[in-house]
């Protein structure tokens, strides 16, 4: 499995010397290596990434404000000068803490952990004793979800977001792998990046359809098939 990742550090050596530890593992695959958190926002927004090699001590931005602010989700090893900032680490739930000057030995064994978390066991599953409910790993934890809740699934790269009457959930998994785990008669893909549920549709327009508060888009390609699932499945609905 191959992982992408991310360096954000304001230091050009500290880059370049977690650079070279980075071409050393086989499945490891630079994307990216920045010298500020704004950078590596860009980053994120255009490129899957798996793992962020983050600096805490920054000019503009500190990493863990970083962590906060642009809820980051994927995983992240801190690699900083300074051990004061251990205790802020976990509270923001890294993957690990680094300290400079870092060893090869020492980066390797952090790498292999994140590995682990994000390769581990399947991140969504169905118990066949219990139809109604899905299971997804969540903050390292299995969650039970109820398939009635989900109003929508996006897709981010590597990621989808699972948009519930409650909240959001996003973890690491398919768009594909959240279709095959959820009832074919009741959720269908509108878009490359969307999968919805159909009976929480209240209106389908011509590029768009609606969900609450939220518009989800709908390819030409998918919308007949998307009438037609709605109309078969009795829903009401009105034409924006």
């Amino acid at each position: 499995m191959m992982l992408n990742c991310l360096i954000i550090d304001d230091e050009p050596l500290a880059r370049k010397h977690i650079e070279n530890y980075v071409s050393r593992v086989p499945y490891l695959k630079l994307v990216g290596s920045v010298r500020n958190p704004m950078a590596g926002k860009t980053i994120l927004n255009n490129e899957p990434v798996d793992l962020i090699f983050l600096d805490i001590k920054m000019p503009q931005m500190t990493g863990l404000d970083f962590i906060r602010d642009y809820s980051v989700f994927q995983q992240v090893i801190l690699v900083t000068a300074f051990p004061e900032y251990a205790i802020e680490g976990f509270d923001v739930e890294a993957t690990d803490y680094l300290m400079k000057p870092v060893t090869f030995e020492r980066f390797f064994k952090a790498v292999e952990k994140a590995r682990a978390m994000i390769a581990g066991p399947e991140t969504m599953r169905t118990i066949k004793q219990q139809p109604d409910f899905l299971y997804i790993k969540h903050n390292q934890r299995y969650e039970k979800l109820l398939i009635a809740d989900i109003l929508f699934i996006e897709s981010m790269l590597n990621y989808i977001n699972i948009y519930t009457e409650t909240g959001k959930y996003t973890i690491y998994a398919s768009l594909k792998s959240a279709g095959e785990a959820l009832p074919k008669d009741k959720f269908i893909r509108v878009h490359k990046s969307y999968l919805v549920s159909l009976s929480k549709i209240d209106t389908i327009g011509l590029h768009r359809l609606t969900i609450g508060k939220s518009k989800v888009p709908v390819s030409r390609g998918n919308k007949d098939e998307l009438i037609k699932a709605a109309l078969n499945a009795g829903i009401s609905l009105g034409f924006n």
